[in-house]
């Protein structure tokens, strides 16, 4: 591949709060490669920003591409990684080192800020990642209540067996 356009979204609700990435991989055609959206636990902004671009640069490098450009919403992200400004806090200095290592990796490469409107469909990537932790929590809250009225009409005998059926399961998967 020769060129590979990379559009990374980091985005955290809260400061620090629950936070995920967005990232879009088109080629040179605006062909869809790749899309990801993805909870990265706890972060701030600026370290979802940074993760975003991170997990871009080792998707890009995935792809082995001549050039990679990575496209984001974030002028402070923009200016730090292309050495404009230096971030202050010891954790943003690691996550740049990390970031400017793993583009390193890349034969050729940049960073362009982009107006929040253009970079939206990272952005939802990462607000989907949100829906859909959301959609599954309360896809089991409503099997835990349905199970445990179910089980509440069973004997005790019946208990026993579904008890030892759930050893079972969780055996296999250990």
């Amino acid at each position: 591949m020769h060129k590979l356009f990379v559009h990374t979204c980091g985005i955290s609700r809260g400061n620090p709060g629950a936070a995920a990435v967005g990232l879009l991989l088109l080629d040179e055609q605006g062909h869809v490669v790749e899309e990801v959206g993805e909870l990265i636990g706890r972060a701030t902004p600026e370290v979802a920003e940074y993760k975003a671009l991170i997990a871009g640069a080792r998707k890009a490098a995935d792809y082995s591409p001549d050039e990679a450009v990575f496209l984001t919403d974030s002028h402070v992200l923009v200016n730090q990684v292309n050495g404009v400004s230096q971030p202050r806090e010891p954790h943003l200095q690691y996550l740049n080192q990390l970031a400017l290592e793993l583009l390193g990796q890349l034969p050729k490469w940049r960073l362009n800020y982009l107006e929040s409107d253009a970079n939206s469909a990272a952005r939802r990537l990462a607000e989907q990642a949100f829906r859909e932790k959301n959609r599954s929590e309360r896809e089991r809250a409503r099997l835990a209540r349905e199970l445990s009225e179910r089980l509440s009409l069973l004997s005790l005998d019946e208990l026993r067996k579904v008890e030892s059926f759930i050893r079972s399961l969780r055996a296999k998967s250990a």
